[in-house]
């Protein structure tokens, strides 16, 4: 169980179940299993008794007319799973939406007001009413079942209770809300001094703010690189830049860790005894066509984490000051019944290993980054939470992808994991003869209203577009950095009540049935409506809540519950809405702000 995660809040108990709270729900024994009754007489929930098979054990649960289920971790394929069947297994399929997941999570929220957790780090599968419209079921693989249901309400009363179950999300670093550049490695251009330094000149030069780089490609486990990126970061400090690191969650060959004097036994073991394991099957062809040959460190070896954090990354961290690191292929540990580690069993390490890896490596950043460092991870499980940030994996710069992003945002945030961010509009080049240009504009508009705007990738760098294109990035630069005191804020408050930062719309009204399905437009925060472009299109229809909403451009008012139907989106803007009441203490002195920026046209 990751650190954090407490005992169950809510236990069956001679015939009820004693929810974290003034709630109760009964228990109704019926011929078919059991029924949860909540106070008012509802039945929420009825579940049939446990099916055991050879080396699995299943529940099923009644599914009802028009109920959605949401969560199971990071989705790309929609954000409303019924009809479903989702595997929990962790697997890089590279670009690929249906069924892919670098985040798995075994949770499930219902539109019924109640949510499931299997808590454990085995795959598990969901058929979510797919053999059946009447019944979802979820089946344990080779691990005995340990299942926390929850009631309470509406989701932000269930979010309250998850909180005390599996811990507050951790809050990113104040400076990471701004914007993080990356190159891939393959480009050769972070790998070297030079490199860094032109892209500084640029973006200083085209006015382009930005917070930190990632380093992807530099050798950062080698000593005899150490001086130079020490220089480059003392460097890049003098103005306020901070370096991260790019790392792949503990996985290295022995031409890194042999001169570093690392024990053996520092790694898990094949059933030869040598540190050398297989990785995990996975369908990425650019990095592994067949199962590699990998080191990888031995999280549950205290030895193993002292030689790791003082010897390898305290250096890094205090010597030379990085503020932490891009934490990539958490997807690759493998699953063998003869690997062994240093704690015993091996059951359930390809999801349990990466969450505690980022935790251990969040701790340092933490511990010894200056002004808080950050753990940015592709992937994890239960647990993933308490590392401040994640990103979605690889994707193109064409527009279905950033459909696929915004699914996979929402559905990370409805399993627990409030901030997630991404490749701002793709890191490889469209294939299916998208304008880039566009692409690139409608994701810059996109990333703006989510939890990081991040450059990285081998295709065209911001300041490399023609120039109206730069002025569109530039505009929403700079509103991102406006925006930060409400980012900052809302980060509080996703940490206290456990809500995502992108929220799915159903979180807030979940009795309204139009925002049910409602999955291309969200919640930032509290207090904004956020309607991204998300296809090569110039309108759309925006669905506005109750209330009054002023467009944050140009503050035109409107009164919702209201459609607008071929709402206009030329490709200089993007349907944002700010609550005319605000709950936000800052939200009203940054729209004004924001609307002293010039425009630029389209």
């Amino acid at each position: 169980m990751p650190e954090g995660v407490n005992s169950a809040q809510n236990l069956v108990c001679k015939g009820e179940v004693v929810a974290a709270g003034s709630d109760t729900v009964k228990l109704e024994f019926t011929p078919a299993g059991l029924a949860f009754i909540v106070g008012n007489g509802q039945k929420i929930l009825d579940l049939t008794p446990l099916i055991r098979g050879r080396n699995q054990s299943s529940l099923e649960f009644g599914l009802h007319h028009g109920e959605a289920l949401f969560g199971t971790g990071e989705r790309f394929n929609g954000v409303n799973q019924r009809g479903e069947k989702v595997t929990i297994w962790a697997e890089d399929r590279w670009c690929q939406t249906e069924g892919n997941s670098y985040l798995p999570i075994p949770f499930i929220l219902s539109s019924r007001h109640y949510a499931v957790l299997v808590n454990r780090f085995e795959a598990s599968s969901f058929d979510l009413g797919c053999e059946c419209q009447e019944r979802w079921s979820l089946t344990q693989l080779d691990a005995p079942l340990d299942v926390y249901l929850v009631f309470g309400g509406p989701p932000a009363a269930i979010y309250a209770k998850l909180v005390k179950l599996w811990g507050n999300p951790a809050i990113p670093p104040d400076w990471s809300w701004g914007t993080l550049v990356s190159r891939h490695l393959d480009t050769g251009e972070f790998t070297r001094p030079e490199g860094i330094r032109e892209m500084a000149e640029q973006m200083k030069k085209q006015d382009l703010p930005w917070d930190a780089v990632i380093v992807e490609g530099w050798d950062t486990f080698n000593p005899e690189r150490h001086e130079a990126l020490k220089k480059i970061t003392a460097e890049l400090a003098r103005d306020r830049k901070k370096v991260m690191v790019y790392e792949a969650c503990g996985r290295l060959p022995k031409s890194y860790w042999q001169p570093l004097r690392a024990h053996p036994d520092y790694f898990i073991r094949n059933q030869d005894g040598d540190c050398e394991a297989k990785e995990a099957p996975h369908f990425n062809p650019a990095d592994a066509p067949d199962r590699r040959q990998s080191c990888f460190l031995d999280v549950t070896n205290p030895a193993a984490v002292a030689w790791w954090t003082e010897r390898v990354w305290r250096p890094l961290l205090d010597g030379i000051g990085i503020s932490g690191a891009k934490i990539d292929f958490c997807e690759q540990i493998p699953e063998d019944d003869h690997l062994t580690v240093h704690a015993g069993g091996v059951k359930g390490l390809h999801h349990r290993y990466p969450v505690q890896y980022n935790l251990m490596m969040a701790q340092q950043f933490n511990k010894f980054a200056a002004d808080g460092g950050l753990c940015w991870s592709r992937g994890g499980s239960i647990g993933a939470h308490l590392y401040p940030f994640v990103w979605c994996g690889d994707q193109l710069r064409e527009f279905r992808f950033l459909k696929a992003v915004l699914s996979a945002i929402l559905s990370s945030g409805i399993s627990g994991v409030p901030f997630m961010g991404h490749d701002l509009a793709g890191y490889l080049p469209a294939g299916n003869g998208d304008k880039e240009a566009d692409v690139f504009t409608r994701g810059v508009q996109f990333s703006c209203f989510t939890a990081t705007l991040s450059t990285h990738g081998n295709v065209t760098r911001p300041y490399d577009f023609p120039s109206p294109y730069i002025d569109l990035y530039r505009f929403y630069s700079k509103i991102r950095y406006l925006l930060r005191p409400y980012l900052e804020e809302q980060a509080e408050i996703c940490s206290q009540t456990g809500l995502p930062l992108v929220r799915h719309l159903f979180l807030h009204y979940p009795d309204d049935h139009d925002f049910l399905n409602c999955e291309d437009q969200y919640l930032f925060g509290e207090d904004i409506l956020v309607a991204p472009i998300l296809g090569d299109a110039r309108s759309r229809s925006v669905i506005l809540p109750p209330g009054k909403w002023c467009n944050l451009f140009d503050g035109q008012t409107y009164q919702g519950k209201t459609e607008l139907k071929n709402y206009p989106v030329p490709l200089n803007t993007i349907p944002v809405f700010v609550a005319a009441a605000p709950q936000s203490k800052v939200i009203e002195k940054i729209v004004a702000e924001i609307r002293q920026l010039p425009m630029p046209e389209a």
